[in-house]
């Protein structure tokens, strides 16, 4: 909705979702005069009156051809997605957009219509429906995203920019991207590996880049104004979902908020399938006694529920057309939820826990972002930020029938601060750099309170209380157009990182007193895009790092009997070297075949090895002597694979769409001298995925599929999760394989108004995605209704 001023603009947005289509061509009819739409989706009509028709052309759209009369008459054109996109611009390579067919990097794009049908209830959900993302949970509320084998501390999540990864990710599956609110993005993208040198450290496996609703500015005088509400229900775990957002913009300031709600019921499991999986008792009081009680329906997993809020405000001012301004607000929390691995672990014939669940995860950020654009100087373009981060953890546990509740609380403060340039050298080159310090300080605490005498006692915490982490980096390189189809691509980055903890002895009897750590590293990459004809070749060789953490060092606590974990004054960062060739065909335009081979080597990782502290193998722990391990870098990993894509338009409104990950790895080990399964690589999965589309009509319907793993297949680490796998008739875990039917349908009732559908699991299948400690939903209807104006 807007007000028009004198000069009439119209609107060019994308027909499913109602966003504005921006860099969309508008030609007259002798193409002697051409008009470019803005960030808000507009175009003036008066440099092209005169044209008894306009042509409208986009890479990501169909081409449209429209009387001037009905254009003028209606004020807003529609375009029409692609069955698969000439090409797209992407921003999550260099941080600056970019034609994807110049950059040798392999990115997943999750265009606004997708995530429009496919109504991901959390942000790990939108990842994994893309079918190119393997995730893993440990309950309802997470997900732990997977690439190339490696996870966790070894990914990189951005939002709008910011890096979230601070000083306590650790390498078990991390659940913090559900943070993302889903009905608030955008866009997204998903860099696989460790090619972009404009990230930092932990961009190993890849980089996740959210990009959230944007504030627009109107063009002209008038009032743009515009936003959203969706209302969903989801029957496998009775969630229903609120979400709401709008934008208010003038020439000068726009503004634009969202906030979303969440509720998830304890969530149901498929019929069909194996009983290993099934939930046949929960823990509960009985007059302030812990006691097991038979799950009437065992399909549904008590104590998987959980609750989710999001809010985003983002203020924008333009001062003049070349330099922009913005505050970005934003806040996301949980209820409590359960570790719904652990509650279902039992001891001796009991369970072994009464309680063990997360606190609310907690995350805040506040930034401030400049644009600049310069006709002349050291930069073309320049983009500052600075983003203060606050996330807060906790962890609570209490064994069955004992009346101890242990409690460990994190916070972790944080600053950020990133400055990229580009400074276009000619038509043919770009040169892109910048710099990057991030600094973050621990908070963490523990305590012990008996439910019966209410005593309390401090213990020691999860990390040293205070610690501090600190990075920082300056990087250069840039993209050359060696002819029309050959692009050349290359970069350096300089890293430094440093970390400081003090330990507090009176807690733990703990030999060492304080550690500091300081490494630096050099990483970069060299890539090639060349694209003959309707061909197109990819090469890329380039490097990643990660550098040790507090999690890595500060963790104090002895977390099994008879060993205890010392910090490694010489712990330096984790190195990765990745080969990577891509293939891609176009055939008519209607078939495009997509082909990445990759391998990658992580040199120096840090694993747990026996340790030796002031020259002893062991301490005294509670009068028991215990042997000391730390992390060392002591090994190698190795990860092969493929991620194969094809896109074919098979007649005018019908499309198929596969997609297939294979991938192989080991992680080298210095005691036993053998090669062992990597714990984060995935077994291979894929999709199968047609798509018809007709008038406001739009369906999909989706088979999903993974191999499973035999026993001598899972990681050493993986072997030992009871609760997680399925047993043999040797009493062995292993991984069965799954698949999954989808279908999704959507149907635009108005302008404004469109309802989407679906079921998920419609054969009502039991079945777990790897190293999962909660079973994947059974038949899950979903109904929504979304609004835009």
């Amino acid at each position: 909705m807007s007000f028009h001023g004198v000069a009439q603009q119209v609107r060019v947005i994308d027909d499913q979702t109602g966003q504005p289509v921006r860099a969309a061509e508008v030609f007259g009819s002798d193409r002697s005069r051409m008009s470019t739409t803005d960030v808000n989706g507009k175009f003036g009509l008066e440099s092209l009156r005169g044209s008894d028709s306009l042509y409208f052309r986009h890479v990501v759209y169909e081409d449209l051809v429209l009387p001037f009369t009905e254009v003028e008459a209606r004020g807003e054109v529609r375009l029409v997605v692609r069955s698969y996109p000439i090409a797209e611009f992407v921003v999550s390579a260099n941080r600056w957009e970019l034609d994807e067919q110049r950059i040798p990097d392999r990115i997943t794009v999750l265009r606004p219509r997708d995530i429009a049908l496919q109504n991901p209830g959390t942000s790990a959900d939108l990842l994994e429906q893309s079918g190119e993302i393997f995730v893993q949970r440990s309950q309802q509320a997470g997900g732990s995203p997977m690439l190339r084998g490696f996870a966790a501390n070894r990914v990189l999540i951005v939002v709008d920019g910011v890096r979230m990864n601070n000083a306590i990710y650790r390498s078990g599956n991390l659940q913090n991207v559900i943070s993302v609110d889903p009905n608030a993005v955008e866009n997204a993208e998903v860099v696989h590996g460790p090619g972009a040198m404009t990230y930092g450290s932990d961009a190993i496996g890849g980089i996740m880049d959210f990009h959230l609703l944007r504030p627009r500015t109107a063009p002209d005088s008038s009032l743009l104004v515009h936003g959203g509400a969706l209302l969903r229900y989801a029957t496998a775990s009775q969630e229903s979902t609120g979400h709401v957002h709008l934008g208010v913009g003038g020439r000068k300031m726009a503004f634009v908020g969202s906030a979303s709600f969440s509720r998830f019921g304890d969530l149901r499991m498929g019929v069909h399938g194996l009983d290993d999986y099934l939930r046949p008792w929960y823990v509960d009081q009985v007059e302030g006694v812990d006691s097991m009680f038979v799950n009437p329906d065992p399909l549904v997993q008590v104590g998987s529920s959980f609750d989710n809020m999001a809010f985003m405000g983002k203020l924008l001012y333009a001062l003049h057309e070349d330099l922009r301004i913005g505050v970005n607000g934003y806040w996301s929390t949980t209820s409590d939820y359960d570790r719904y691995d652990q509650m279902r672990e039992e001891q001796d014939g009991e369970a072994r826990f009464a309680e063990w669940y997360y606190g609310p995860q907690d995350w805040r950020m506040l930034s401030l972002v400049m644009d600049h654009h310069a006709e002349r100087g050291p930069y073309s373009q320049a983009h500052f930020s600075v983003a203060y981060q606050n996330y807060s953890e906790s962890r609570t546990d209490r064994r069955f029938r004992r009346s101890e509740r242990r409690i460990r609380e994190e916070q972790v403060n944080g600053l950020w601060m990133n400055l990229d340039l580009v400074k276009d050298l000619g038509e043919r080159t770009q040169l892109l750099y910048g710099t990057e310090y991030v600094t973050n300080r621990v908070g963490s605490e523990g305590v012990v309170r008996d439910l019966i005498t209410d005593d309390q006692q401090v213990i020691n915490p999860r990390y040293p209380d205070g610690s501090h982490w600190n990075t920082a980096s300056v990087y250069a390189g840039g993209l050359h157009d060696l002819s029309r189809s050959l692009t050349l691509s290359a970069g350096l980055r300089g890293n430094w990182s440093a970390l400081e903890a003090a330990f507090d002895t009176t807690l733990f009897p703990y030999p060492v007193t304080s550690i500091k750590l300081d490494n630096s590293s050099v990483t970069g990459n060299l890539g090639l895009a060349w694209r003959p004809s309707s061909w197109r070749f990819t090469l890329d060789l380039s490097t990643g790092f990660r550098a040790p953490n507090i999690d890595d060092i500060g963790k104090v606590f002895s977390n099994e009997p008879g060993t205890v974990i010392a910090p490694n004054p010489d712990l330096g960062p984790e190195y990765a070297y990745n080969f990577e060739l891509g293939v891609e065909k176009r055939f008519h335009e209607r078939v495009r075949l997509r082909l990445n081979g990759f391998h990658v080597l992580v040199d120096e990782i840090m694993v747990r090895r026996p340790f030796q502290v002031n020259g002893q193998d062991s301490i005294l722990v509670d009068g028991e002597r215990s042997r000391t391990d730390a992390l060392q870098n002591a090994a190698q990993a190795r990860v092969w694979g493929v991620l194969a894509a094809l896109e074919a338009r098979l007649t005018n409104g019908l499309g198929l769409d596969l997609r297939y990950s294979w991938q192989v790895g080991s992680e080298d080990d210095a005691e036993s001298g053998q090669d062992l399964p990597l714990r984060h690589l995935p077994p291979s999965f894929g999709s199968v995925a047609l798509t018809w589309e007709r008038g406001r009509w739009r369906l999909r319907s989706v088979l999903r599929l993974s191999e499973g793993f035999d026993p001598d297949q899972l990681a050493p680490t993986e072997k030992d999760k009871t609760s997680i796998y399925a047993r043999n008739d040797d009493g062995e875990p292993f991984l069965p394989g799954w698949h999954c039917w989808d279908v999704r349908a959507a149907f635009r009732l108005t302008d404004t108004f469109q309802i989407t559908g679906g079921v998920e699991n419609i054969t009502d299948q039991r079945y777990r995605t790897y190293s999962s400690g909660i079973t994947a939903p059974g038949r899950n209807f979903i109904l929504a209704v979304n609004a835009r104006f």
